[in-house]
């Protein structure tokens, strides 16, 4: 008997897009992860009939009867099943199948749909089963009874071509009970979609890809007799005969990817050599690609697309060369772009694409290292590499862009290389093969070291380019234009693209591939065709949230903004400054006794108290100066030191935070005196350094409500140094009490070699002893929220750093912790906007988005926390890697919301849960200036805010 239980509309679509899913990689002999291996494993194939079938007979009448009566409608369901099983086990039931024919006889209508939808009606397929109830709980599967399987090309459409039925005769099989846990895995599972908040319609930057049910994407094994070592002979070998076979291919020296199905699972050719001998090529065919493993091809023919469109490729990007935004003062082009991604989704088939923008110089580098030489000429060597390291630049001879590894100044365009067997120098070469005259033959070269894959081996080898400085002009934003705030002003105005402007680009791209012949082929060739629209998708909006301060309750508004309540209600958890020392040059003498007036007179209406400071004044500003003022004056009673700097030096304020962050433990404010010489502004910017000096303390500003007990939540992130390239600094932090507003901070320095997660296993060990001395108890759940995981380490992170966290708690408490690790993704491509009547506009806070554009095989979800007043707004992606505890999606939805609220730097809501923007805080000053472990007696206050 199979019975199925489930608990909601949500759960049921959810286990049948399981059995779907299962199926197929069943099929392929392919599970997905874990948890359905132990369900594929023991599926023989008369089992995968029977559950092939019966999933088939199932949804047919689920699709019905959502589409007739919607989802809410369920309570009439039994019958529905109990009568389409009536009919299906009466005798008419045996019906000949032709296994790969088109004019199988089958039971109710048929149609054939594109890869990754559901059909609009599935057959249904005969089985018999005693019963099929629907109720509340999660799904059960006991022990079938024997069943008659029926099968036919348009349940084929749906499940597989390997379905192995007799073209005379039904497959009776005899199902036996499945494991214990395979039950318990069904038992898991559960909707990942929530249902609280205010329906809102959105539109996104998707474009839906429809795909001809006539193509799809084979994959064949080439073959050589005799064999041929070289990628570029077989490639050549191949193409004499692409003709035969269509023309479309995608090869890359061993296997081949074509549109159709040839007619021979074995195609031969004969190619002829120069010497007269003959080349036997064997094209062996070896299957037809799911959706999942077509992603990458179809991504490579959205790069020949937009390469057909004469678009220029930075990394992941692409950018219109001919149409640069010019800033002539600073000799600054902007150059407008996309970055483009096709994936599988809940909704199917969709494109992902959005603006970008890339910052290139009219000056090249020559130019460059001459204003250098002019400046430093006895150092220009040691300049001009700390200057021009890491930079990414652009020879416009033929658009391909290069990292700057090295600058040799040994070699010079009159030096010789080899190429195709000869000697020549790149002054000749530029002459003869772009027809350009280099100006000055003594300059430096410029480096970039490449990865190139060895023929015919997985292994990769450096490719090392030279490049002529005055042929290279610079490309990104570099530190002297960051700072320069007016020009990034200027910038921003090309740059911040509002909702309405997106979606225009979004479709003049889809008109200018439209507009394309050689774009259209492409597509056409594979079987695809683009929905020439944005797609549009649902999502709900998040109730208002209520911050709490210590004798008052205040609601966040629209935009999840109470900056205008902090100033004007008293603290959560206030730690009076009694003793504290401010060090100042003398220059700074008026701005300091200024800042300790306003500390003194305009901390009162938030209940913070602060004494007289000790001051101490010096003569100079240099760091040892500053150093030798903290170890002479800092004491045990010092609560907290205020250093005022007449400049922004990174050396300067490194070695501050070192001395009282490792040596001399003690909390630390810098300023730098221009804050504080507006008089006009100066009451507001002292009330806010203040508030961060009394976070630094070990104080709370605000609450929010969690309903939560004991539950610790964890925020982790990692910093790595980009110019040493080996060490990075993990950084842990975690709640100690209910309120969610103390927490424990940690950081540890890691080598190259040394595995991050061996630091986040003691860091976590660590916190839970805190834990369990503030509240006499360690936490029964761990919630985690992992920030710094892109896709490809996804798998890495669940099967390996999950794990063993959880080994790290069993060991220390002999049992086991329930742990719910979500990753947390800020650099994303996705974006949505509010449909108006005027137009779009971006999501109010709270906005969250869990299906349609969400993963196909991903427990996510997109969340809009802040809003913004200039640009589109960007979401932050939620993945839900593993929910030991259960927590419904609504919970986890909420409290993402709920922590975005806590970070007290900002009276408002950020993009990331506020754990993980305190670990990235702690991660960069560790990483970026103190470079060692800090003191333990720290680590229960915000010393890095």
């Amino acid at each position: 008997m199979v019975k199925l239980k489930v608990k909601s509309p949500n759960m049921l679509l959810q286990l049948f897009e399981f059995y779907q899913q299962t199926i197929l990689d069943a099929l392929y002999h392919k599970p997905t992860d874990q948890k359905s291996t132990l369900c594929t494993a023991r599926i023989a194939k008369h089992d995968r009939d029977f559950y092939a079938n019966s999933y088939l007979m199932a949804v047919d009448v689920i699709w019905k009867k959502m589409t007739a009566s919607g989802r809410g409608k369920f309570l009439r369901l039994e019958e529905d099943v109990k009568s389409a099983l009536v009919k299906s086990s009466s005798g008419s039931d045996k019906t000949k199948d032709s296994g790969l024919g088109a004019r199988a006889t089958l039971f109710g209508e048929r149609r054939r749909v594109g890869r990754g939808k559901l059909l609009d009606e599935l057959p249904s397929v005969c089985s018999k089963l005693s019963n099929i109830s629907v109720g509340h709980g999660r799904g059960l599967i006991n022990e079938p009874t024997e069943v008659s399987s029926v099968d036919g090309r348009g349940a084929r459409s749906v499940i597989a071509q390997k379905i192995d039925v007799s073209n005379e005769e039904t497959t009776k099989v005899s199902i036996t009970k499945q494991s214990e846990n395979t039950s318990n895995f069904f038992a898991s599972l559960k909707t990942t979609q929530g249902t609280k908040g205010i329906p809102v319609k959105l539109a996104c930057n998707y474009i839906r890809i429809n795909s001809d049910p006539n193509k799809g994407v084979f994959v064949y094994e080439v073959r050589f007799s005799p064999n041929i070592d070289s990628t570029s002979l077989r490639r050549q070998y191949l193409n004499e005969h692409s003709t035969k076979f269509g023309g479309t291919k995608t090869f890359d020296g061993v296997t081949l990817y074509l549109p159709i199905l040839l007619k021979d699972s074995l195609t031969t050719y004969l190619s002829k050599v120069s010497d007269g001998s003959n080349i036997e090529i064997r094209i062996l065919f070896k299957r037809r690609e799911t959706l999942k493993d077509c992603i990458h091809l179809y991504n490579v023919l959205f790069d020949r697309i937009m390469k057909t469109l004469n678009y220029v490729r930075f990394d992941r990007k692409q950018f219109d060369p001919t149409s640069p935004k010019v800033i002539p003062q600073q000799k600054l082009e902007v150059w407008p772009g996309y970055v483009t991604a096709v994936d599988e989704y809940q909704g199917g088939l969709l494109l992902c694409c959005d603006v970008s923008h890339r910052l290139l110089c009219q000056k090249t580098v020559y130019e460059t290292l001459f204003e250098i030489y002019k400046s430093n000429p006895n150092t220009v060597q040691e300049m001009a590499k700390k200057a021009l390291l890491g930079s990414v630049v652009i020879t416009r001879y033929n658009n391909k862009t290069y990292r700057i590894d090295d600058i040799s100044f040994d070699k010079s365009p009159l030096s010789t290389f080899t190429i195709k067997g000869s000697a020549l120098n790149f002054f000749d070469y530029y002459k003869e093969n772009y027809n350009i005259a280099i100006k000055d033959k003594n300059q430096p070269l410029l480096i970039c070291i490449k990865k190139q894959r060895k023929s015919q081996s997985s292994q990769t080898e450096d490719l090392v380019l030279c490049l002529i400085p005055e042929l290279c002009y610079l490309t990104g934003l570099r530190d002297d234009i960051r700072s320069d705030h007016k020009l990034m002003r200027e910038i921003a105005t090309f740059t911040r693209v509002t909702p309405n402007q997106r979606v225009e680009s979004l479709k003049k791209f889809y008109t200018n591939i439209r507009n394309s012949p050689e774009s259209c082929k492409i597509l056409n060739e594979w079987g695809l065709s683009l929905i020439p629209s944005y797609e549009e998708i649902c999502g709900r909006q998040l109730e208002e949230e209520k911050i709490y301060f210590a004798h008052n309750m205040v609601g966040v508004g629209h935009n999840a903004d109470f900056g205008k309540h902090v100033a004007t209600n008293e603290l959560l958890e206030v730690f009076p400054i009694h003793n504290w020392l401010l060090i100042h040059c003398k220059n700074d003498s008026k701005v300091a006794a200024s800042f300790c007036e306003h500390m003194q007179r305009n901390t009162r209406s938030f209940g913070l108290t602060v004494h007289p400071a000790k001051i101490v004044v010096i003569s100079n500003d240099r760091i040892d100066t500053y150093v030798n003022a903290l170890r002479q004056n800092i004491t045990k009673e010092t609560q907290i030191v205020v250093c005022i700097c007449t400049t922004s030096r990174d050396d300067r304020y490194a070695a501050i935070k070192k001395t009282c962050c490792a040596e001399i433990p003690v909390p630390s404010q810098v300023i730098n005196s221009r804050t504080l010489q507006n008089e006009t502004k100066n009451r507001s910017i002292v009330q806010k350094i203040a508030l961060q000096m009394n976070c630094k303390l070990g104080g709370s500003l605000w609450s929010i409500k969690i309903p939560f007990k004991n539950v610790m939540i964890c925020g982790v992130d990692v910093y790595h140094d980009a110019a040493q390239k080996g060490n990075s600094v993990s950084a842990f932090v975690a709640s100690l009490n209910q309120k969610y507003s103390r927490w424990y901070s940690k950081a540890v320095i890691q080598s190259k070699r040394e595995e991050i997660l061996s630091g986040l296993c003691s860091c976590l060990i660590s916190a839970l002893k805190e834990y369990e001395s503030e509240n006499r108890h360690f936490p029964d759940n761990v919630i985690v929220y992992r920030d710094g995981v892109g896709d490809g380490q996804l798998q890495v992170c669940e099967n390996y750093e999950i794990p063993q966290l959880e080994e790290a708690c069993r060991k220390m408490l002999n049992y086991v912790i329930k742990i719910t690790f979500i990753v947390v993704q800020k650099r994303i491509n996705t974006r949505y906007f509010a449909m108006n009547r005027n137009g779009f506009e971006n999501p109010g806070p709270g906005t969250i988005v869990d299906k349609t554009i969400t993963r196909a095989r991903l427990y996510d979800f997109f969340l809009v926390s802040q809003a913004v007043r200039q640009g589109s707004v960007s979401p932050t992606h939620y993945i839900v890697l593993r929910d030991d505890a259960q927590y419904s999606p609504d919970i986890i939805q909420r409290l993402s919301y709920k922590l975005c609220f806590l970070y007290y730097n900002w009276p408002g809501t950020i993009r990331n849960p506020a754990c993980c923007q305190y670990a990235h805080k702690m991660a960069y000053l560790v990483g970026q200036s103190i470079k060692r472990a800090t003191s333990e007696d720290l680590a229960k206050k915000l010393f890095y805010l």
